[in-house]
């Protein structure tokens, strides 16, 4: 191909691309933004965040065994419900008490058994 014949194959390679792009809808074919979130929805991210934080926070902790523990969040009462089992009345009493540190403005539902030993 001659030198010359270059910018002409590009200029029609270029056409060939743009012209086959598909044209993006105008701001009036698109549905409208939603300005605010459902309701609930900020709640439900919330209680999220604060099962998260709770089960992180009894894991990371060396003094419970949380193998054992589940926690529910209700958003819409704003309460945190630990249930299973730990090892002691103990464990127990520090599992809620991380619980209520990491779930500011929940109320602490424990429902934790103490695990019998004997039992085992």
């Amino acid at each position: 191909m001659k030198p010359q014949m270059l910018p002409i194959v590009m200029v029609g390679a270029l056409g060939v691309v743009v012209g086959g792009c598909e044209k993006r809808p105008e701001a009036t074919d698109r549905p409208p933004a939603a300005s605010t979130p459902s309701p609930g929805v900020a709640d439900r991210a919330g209680a999220a965040t604060q099962t998260v934080d709770v089960k992180l926070a009894l894991s990371m902790d060396k003094t419970v065994d949380a193998s054992g523990i589940n926690v529910d969040t209700d958003a819409a009462n704003k309460v945190v419900t630990l249930k299973g089992t730990v090892a002691s009345a103990e464990q127990r009493a520090r599992a809620e008490a991380i619980a209520a540190r990491e779930a500011t403005g929940y109320r602490i539902d424990n429902q934790l058994a103490v695990k019998n030993p004997t039992t085992e």
